[in-house]
């Protein structure tokens, strides 16, 4: 075996590997958050997580260290008999292991945004109530080639209405990622306005109520009564 093979061999194993790991961690995911909505008990409206093609990111490192010597390790099994191929496995689960254990994701519910970064720290939310704004950031896309070959990353940042700004967790802008995101953003939006119009149809309310109390209705003048016995009688 030649060297651009065993070099194929190997390319084909790591990204075999990695997509593995991505599909095998999107399906866990999907089941825990399922069993344990982010939101708890509200209902998840709208979610992104950060994702395995997340650039620049700490926690991803191991994974891909691990995935990468899953590959290789995979390769020389293929390309040797006697190789054995249970150490390609060891590593390829540590990869989807530390990946669901360094796990962060972002949900919005019609009253919480909510989010958690890694598996055991606990959750953190914020009131759809207390926000001002809600801006989608991208960052680290290079200015040239096509889309999928920029993977920058991209976050959701809460403007609160006491000055302070709440980053969430970041993901990958590609392959979906910054659809996902904004669609989050577009939901918490939907939901501020339908909070505006609340507290603007409870003021309109309260004035009104105002203006009964300051302003009874006075009794009808005698007047202005009807008297019955002087209505003409039907046929």
């Amino acid at each position: 075996m030649d060297a651009l093979t065993t070099a194929l061999i190997a390319a084909v194993a790591v990204a075999a590997a990695a997509l593995l790991e991505h599909g095998a961690a999107r399906s866990l995911r999907v089941a825990l958050l399922a069993y344990q909505p982010l939101s708890g008990e509200h209902t998840d409206s709208a979610l992104y997580e950060r994702s395995l093609w997340t650039g620049r990111e700490n926690g991803l490192l191991p994974v891909w260290l691990a995935l990468l010597a899953s590959g290789l390790l995979a390769a020389a099994a293929l390309g040797s008999p006697g190789w054995p191929l249970w150490p390609a496995l060891l590593v390829w689960t540590f990869a989807l292991g530390w990946d669901l254990w360094t796990w962060e994701r972002v949900a919005a519910s019609v009253k919480f945004v909510t989010w958690r970064r890694g598996w055991r720290k606990s959750a953190r939310r914020v009131a759809i109530s207390d926000l001002r704004d809600v801006l989608v950031v991208e960052r680290n896309r290079p200015a040239r080639g096509p889309a999928w070959l920029r993977p920058g990353v991209c976050q959701l940042v809460l403007m609160l209405k006491d000055g302070k700004a709440v980053k969430l967790p970041r993901t990958g802008a590609s392959l979906g990622g910054e659809g996902k995101v904004e669609d989050l953003a577009n939901f918490v939006r939907l939901q501020m306005d339908v909070v505006a119009d609340n507290r603007r149809r409870a003021a309109a309310d309260k004035r009104a109520a105002l203006r009964r109390a300051l302003h009874p209705m006075e009794p009808a003048h005698p007047a202005t009564k009807v008297d019955p016995s002087a209505l003409p009688l039907g046929n």
